[in-house]
């Protein structure tokens, strides 16, 4: 299963991951020589690779790489990430996608091939500005 994360801000795709193995997902991170970060399992098999982000600024990108009906949906510029689910190891797709609904939850965003509408992101950074506190 292949996912792209398209969001908002550059995305810190370490700490995501990251909080992942925090809220108790049992997995690992490698990254070294590889263009990608590896989530493993704790035999060692590879889960996930994620691609390093790239920004997307053009704003016919989106629907040249995910057609029309994607581009009316979500529009750059965005940083898209690319989420690979190993094919042959269990529970890869469900570490996958709850890596990248994580990451657009807290960078803003959506994911593709699913597009759902776009949520309001759960991170001040998004913004670029803390909001003041009510009351």
């Amino acid at each position: 299963m292949d996912l792209a994360a398209l969001v908002r801000r550059e995305p810190d795709v370490y700490a995501v991951a990251d909080g992942l193995v925090a809220m108790g997902e049992p997995v690992e991170l490698a990254s070294g020589d590889f263009k990608a970060v590896r989530v493993h399992d704790a035999e060692g098999r590879v889960l996930v690779s994620i691609e390093d982000p790239v920004l997307v600024e053009a704003p016919g990108e989106v629907a040249r790489l995910l057609g029309a009906e994607a581009a009316q949906r979500f529009t750059a510029p965005a940083w898209w990430v690319d989420v690979r689910a190993a094919a042959d190891v269990p529970d890869a797709a469900r570490v996958a996608r709850r890596f990248a609904e994580a990451l657009v939850r807290w960078a803003g965003g959506t994911i593709w091939p699913d597009l759902p509408e776009e949520p309001p992101p759960r991170s001040w950074k998004t913004t670029g500005a803390p909001t003041a506190p009510e009351g």
